[in-house]
This record gives structure tokens, C-alpha cells and sequence, in this order.
């Protein structure tokens, strides 16, 4: 028993001509994937900058606020108290310097200001457990930036208001 393994005429080629297009859709369908990683890979490591930039910010101001120094209860509305590299990068005008932090706070790429926003107001707000008697308070508005852009690290501007509570003994009355 002899089988004739020949393929019919008709046949010829049609096999390789499906295989070929199976194998150009697998590869578009390879690539689009590949676009949707790498895209995924970049907006995720733009989100780690985006929140690495905000958590330095704020621990700028939290460090920057240890030291009630830094606010200078007896300024003028307006005053503005400076990282010393502040006025420098970011313009505008700073009355003092003297910002002071924590040894232990790394300050790269954060610059922080302090500005006085009004006058002593005769009573702290309700719900501050204080009363009018013994304390004034002053507002203050707190300003930290963190650029690390030039690393591909982020930057944000972070701004917070704080009332300072000023006992009315030290006014003298």
C-alpha cells in the first residue's frame, strides 16, 4: 500500500501566506503592549517625583516650624523671613535670612519663607482652647519650594498658614 503524499494544486502557498499573517498581527499586538509598559513605567515614575517632591516640601515646613524663632512675632505686616538661598532663586525680596532647622533635616533642593500676613488679632479663633485675656495672635503664612527638576526629581510649591499664639504678657500688658 503505496499513499500518493502529494498536495492538491490548489493548496500551494496559502499556508505560509495565513502564517505570515498571523505572525504580523502577534507582532503589532507585541508592540502596542510594549507602548502601554513603557508609557505606565513613566507616568509611575512621575507620580514617585511628584510625591517625593511634596513629602520634602512638607517636611521642610514641618522642620522649619520646630523653632518658633522663625517667626518673628514683633515684624511688620509683610515681613518676610528667608532660607538664605531664597530670595535668590525665586525673586522678590527678603527682610531677614535666619531661618534656622534641625541638624539632623537634609534642606537640599527645599528654600522656605516665613511672611507675617496681618496685625496681632485681639483673640485667638474659637475651638483653640485659649482665652482673650491672655493671648493675642499672630497669622503667618509659610512658604516651601522643592526643585529637583534639574534631576528629573520633581518640584512643588507648598504654602500653609499658621497662627502663632502671643501671650500678652510678653507685650507687656
Amino acid at each position: 500500500m503505496i499513499h500518493d503524499l502529494r498536495l492538491p494544486d490548489k493548496q500551494k502557498g496559502i499556508t505560509l501566506a495565513v502564517a505570515l499573517m498571523v505572525l504580523v498581527g502577534v507582532t503589532v499586538v507585541s508592540l502596542s503592549m510594549l507602548s502601554t509598559s513603557l508609557l505606565e513605567m513613566v507616568m509611575a515614575g512621575s507620580e514617585e517625583a511628584r510625591t517625593t517632591a511634596f513629602q520634602k516640601a512638607q517636611a521642610g515646613i514641618d522642620a522649619m516650624t520646630v523653632d518658633v524663632n522663625n517667626f518673628q512675632v514683633s515684624g511688620n505686616i509683610g515681613h518676610k523671613n528667608c532660607t538664605s538661598g531664597f530670595a535668590y532663586k525665586y525673586g522678590g525680596t527678603c527682610n531677614a535670612t535666619s531661618i534656622t532647622l534641625p541638624s539632623a533635616y537634609d534642606a537640599t533642593g527645599t528654600e522656605m519663607n516665613v511672611k507675617r500676613e496681618a496685625p496681632l488679632e485681639q483673640c485667638p479663633p474659637r475651638g483653640m482652647s485659649t482665652s482673650c485675656e491672655s493671648y493675642n495672635v499672630a497669622t503667618f503664612s509659610v512658604d516651601s519650594r522643592f526643585d529637583a527638576t534639574q534631576t528629573r526629581g520633581g518640584h512643588i510649591e507648598l504654602v500653609q498658614g499658621y497662627l502663632i499664639l502671643v501671650p500678652k504678657t510678653q507685650q507687656g500688658g
